[in-house]
Protein backbone atom coordinates (compact mmCIF):
# COMPACT_ATOMS: atom_id res chain seq x y z
CA UNK A 1 0.00 0.00 0.00
CA UNK A 2 1.30 3.66 -0.84
CA UNK A 3 0.23 6.13 1.21
CA UNK A 4 1.06 10.34 0.40
CA UNK A 5 0.04 13.28 1.77
CA UNK A 6 1.46 16.50 2.50
CA UNK A 7 1.19 19.78 5.32
CA UNK A 8 2.37 23.40 5.40
CA UNK A 9 3.55 24.13 8.82
CA UNK A 10 4.17 27.70 9.55
CA UNK A 11 7.90 27.16 11.18
CA UNK A 12 10.99 27.49 9.23
CA UNK A 13 12.37 24.60 8.03
CA UNK A 14 15.67 23.80 10.13
CA UNK A 15 12.76 24.14 13.29
CA UNK A 16 10.79 21.40 11.76
CA UNK A 17 13.67 18.59 10.68
CA UNK A 18 14.96 19.68 14.22
CA UNK A 19 11.54 18.42 15.69
CA UNK A 20 11.28 15.88 13.26
CA UNK A 21 14.07 13.88 14.69
CA UNK A 22 13.70 14.99 18.68
CA UNK A 23 12.43 11.56 20.40
CA UNK A 24 10.60 13.49 22.90
CA UNK A 25 8.66 15.25 20.21
CA UNK A 26 7.99 12.27 18.24
CA UNK A 27 6.60 10.34 21.73
CA UNK A 28 4.45 13.08 22.21
CA UNK A 29 3.16 13.32 18.51
CA UNK A 30 2.41 9.33 17.91
CA UNK A 31 -1.10 8.74 19.07
CA UNK A 32 -0.58 5.15 21.67
CA UNK A 33 2.93 5.50 22.00
CA UNK A 34 3.86 4.71 25.44
CA UNK A 35 8.00 5.52 24.56
CA UNK A 36 9.74 6.58 21.77
CA UNK A 37 13.94 6.63 22.25
CA UNK A 38 16.78 7.25 20.46
CA UNK A 39 19.00 4.09 20.42
CA UNK A 40 22.05 5.98 17.77
CA UNK A 41 22.11 8.97 15.73
CA UNK A 42 20.10 7.33 13.05
CA UNK A 43 18.38 4.87 14.69
CA UNK A 44 15.23 4.89 16.86
CA UNK A 45 13.10 2.78 19.13
CA UNK A 46 9.05 2.94 20.31
CA UNK A 47 6.73 1.01 22.11
CA UNK A 48 2.94 1.88 21.71
CA UNK A 49 -0.80 0.15 22.71
CA UNK A 50 -3.30 0.12 20.33
CA UNK A 51 -6.87 -1.56 20.33
CA UNK A 52 -7.46 -3.79 17.33
CA UNK A 53 -10.99 -4.59 17.26
CA UNK A 54 -11.41 -6.19 20.81
CA UNK A 55 -8.21 -7.17 21.15
CA UNK A 56 -5.13 -4.75 22.94
CA UNK A 57 -1.63 -5.36 21.48
CA UNK A 58 1.41 -3.87 22.63
CA UNK A 59 3.55 -3.16 19.25
CA UNK A 60 7.31 -2.84 19.32
CA UNK A 61 8.55 -0.97 16.75
CA UNK A 62 12.14 0.13 15.30
CA UNK A 63 12.76 3.01 12.91
CA UNK A 64 16.10 3.34 11.07
CA UNK A 65 16.47 6.96 9.30
CA UNK A 66 18.90 6.56 5.76
CA UNK A 67 19.60 9.33 3.54
CA UNK A 68 19.32 11.90 5.43
CA UNK A 69 19.93 15.94 3.95
CA UNK A 70 19.35 18.17 6.85
CA UNK A 71 16.93 19.87 6.49
CA UNK A 72 15.54 18.62 3.34
CA UNK A 73 14.74 15.51 3.18
CA UNK A 74 15.13 11.55 4.28
CA UNK A 75 13.93 7.97 4.40
CA UNK A 76 12.44 6.25 7.09
CA UNK A 77 12.85 2.50 7.18
CA UNK A 78 10.93 0.69 10.00
CA UNK A 79 9.18 -2.37 11.44
CA UNK A 80 6.53 -3.53 14.02
CA UNK A 81 5.79 -6.17 15.62
CA UNK A 82 2.76 -7.86 18.33
CA UNK A 83 1.43 -10.89 18.61
CA UNK A 84 -1.49 -9.93 16.11
CA UNK A 85 0.60 -9.50 13.12
CA UNK A 86 3.63 -7.36 11.98
CA UNK A 87 4.74 -4.10 9.38
CA UNK A 88 7.25 -3.18 7.45
CA UNK A 89 7.17 0.29 5.82
CA UNK A 90 9.43 3.02 4.59
CA UNK A 91 8.59 6.75 4.21
CA UNK A 92 10.04 9.68 1.87
CA UNK A 93 9.70 12.77 3.66
CA UNK A 94 10.56 16.05 2.05
CA UNK A 95 10.90 19.65 3.52
CA UNK A 96 10.48 22.85 1.21
CA UNK A 97 10.75 26.16 2.07
CA UNK A 98 6.89 27.83 1.07
CA UNK A 99 8.60 31.33 0.24
CA UNK A 100 6.74 33.33 3.48
CA UNK A 101 9.12 31.43 5.97
CA UNK A 102 6.97 28.35 6.81
CA UNK A 103 7.61 24.57 5.54
CA UNK A 104 5.77 22.68 3.11
CA UNK A 105 6.39 18.58 4.68
CA UNK A 106 5.50 16.17 2.27
CA UNK A 107 5.56 11.96 2.11
CA UNK A 108 5.31 9.35 0.20
CA UNK A 109 4.84 6.09 2.11
CA UNK A 110 4.71 2.31 1.40
CA UNK A 111 3.71 0.04 3.82
CA UNK A 112 2.96 -3.90 3.76
CA UNK A 113 1.36 -5.81 6.82
CA UNK A 114 1.15 -9.30 7.70
CA UNK A 115 -0.96 -11.47 10.11
CA UNK A 116 -4.20 -10.00 11.37
CA UNK A 117 -2.91 -7.18 10.41
CA UNK A 118 -3.14 -8.17 6.58
CA UNK A 119 -6.65 -8.52 6.63
CA UNK A 120 -8.03 -5.40 6.96
CA UNK A 121 -9.40 -4.22 3.84
CA UNK A 122 -6.52 -1.43 1.70
CA UNK A 123 -9.56 0.85 1.24
CA UNK A 124 -10.49 1.32 5.06
CA UNK A 125 -6.76 1.36 6.10
CA UNK A 126 -5.77 4.06 3.62
CA UNK A 127 -8.86 5.87 4.70
CA UNK A 128 -7.96 5.30 8.61
CA UNK A 129 -4.15 6.20 7.73
CA UNK A 130 -5.32 9.25 7.02
CA UNK A 131 -7.49 10.15 9.83
CA UNK A 132 -4.40 9.26 11.92
CA UNK A 133 -1.74 10.87 9.65
CA UNK A 134 -4.24 14.05 10.43
CA UNK A 135 -3.87 13.76 13.78
CA UNK A 136 -0.38 13.15 14.27
CA UNK A 137 0.62 16.70 12.49
CA UNK A 138 -2.19 18.50 14.34
CA UNK A 139 -0.45 17.45 17.21
CA UNK A 140 2.85 17.90 15.60
CA UNK A 141 1.92 21.68 14.76
CA UNK A 142 1.04 22.45 18.91
CA UNK A 143 4.42 21.31 19.79
CA UNK A 144 5.78 23.62 17.52
CA UNK A 145 3.58 26.16 18.44
CA UNK A 146 4.40 25.18 22.13
CA UNK A 147 0.69 24.66 23.05
CA UNK A 148 1.41 20.45 23.51
CA UNK A 149 3.78 18.95 26.14
CA UNK A 150 6.99 17.34 25.30
CA UNK A 151 9.43 15.07 27.40
CA UNK A 152 9.51 15.60 30.96
CA UNK A 153 7.33 18.33 30.69
CA UNK A 154 4.34 15.73 29.21
CA UNK A 155 5.43 13.29 31.90
CA UNK A 156 4.29 15.96 34.61
CA UNK A 157 0.91 16.17 33.40
CA UNK A 158 -1.27 13.56 34.85
CA UNK A 159 -4.58 15.38 33.81
CA UNK A 160 -3.51 15.49 30.46
CA UNK A 161 -2.89 11.88 30.50
CA UNK A 162 -6.52 10.95 31.65
CA UNK A 163 -7.79 12.90 29.00
CA UNK A 164 -5.54 10.89 26.18
CA UNK A 165 -6.89 7.57 27.86
CA UNK A 166 -10.55 8.92 28.22
CA UNK A 167 -10.65 10.24 24.77
CA UNK A 168 -9.01 6.32 23.64
CA UNK A 169 -12.32 4.65 25.30
CA UNK A 170 -14.81 7.00 23.00
CA UNK A 171 -12.86 7.14 20.05
CA UNK A 172 -13.99 5.00 16.80
CA UNK A 173 -12.58 1.52 17.29
CA UNK A 174 -12.03 1.14 13.56
CA UNK A 175 -9.17 3.98 13.61
CA UNK A 176 -6.98 1.52 16.23
CA UNK A 177 -6.29 -0.56 13.39
CA UNK A 178 -3.90 1.51 11.63
CA UNK A 179 -1.78 3.30 14.56
CA UNK A 180 0.90 0.28 14.13
CA UNK A 181 0.90 1.36 10.38
CA UNK A 182 0.99 4.74 10.82
CA UNK A 183 4.03 5.09 12.72
CA UNK A 184 5.69 3.08 10.59
CA UNK A 185 4.63 4.97 7.56
CA UNK A 186 4.82 8.82 8.89
CA UNK A 187 8.11 8.04 11.20
CA UNK A 188 6.65 5.83 11.69
CA UNK A 189 6.11 9.66 10.45
CA UNK A 190 5.05 8.61 11.87
CA UNK A 191 3.79 9.66 10.17
CA UNK A 192 3.37 8.32 10.79
CA UNK A 193 3.81 8.32 10.88
CA UNK A 194 2.56 6.98 12.00
CA UNK A 195 1.46 7.92 10.09
CA UNK A 196 2.90 4.96 11.36
CA UNK A 197 3.12 -0.48 10.24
Amino acid sequence: MEIRGEQSLSHPREDVWAALIDPDVLGACVPGCKSFERVSEDHYRAAMQADIGPVSAGFEVEIRIADPDPPHSYRLEGNAKAAVGFGRGQADVRLEEDGRGGTKLSYVAKLQLGGKLAQVGSRLLSGITRKIAANFFERFAQVLEGKRPVGAARAKRPGVWFQVALGRVFRNRALRWAVPAVLLGLAALAVLLLLTS
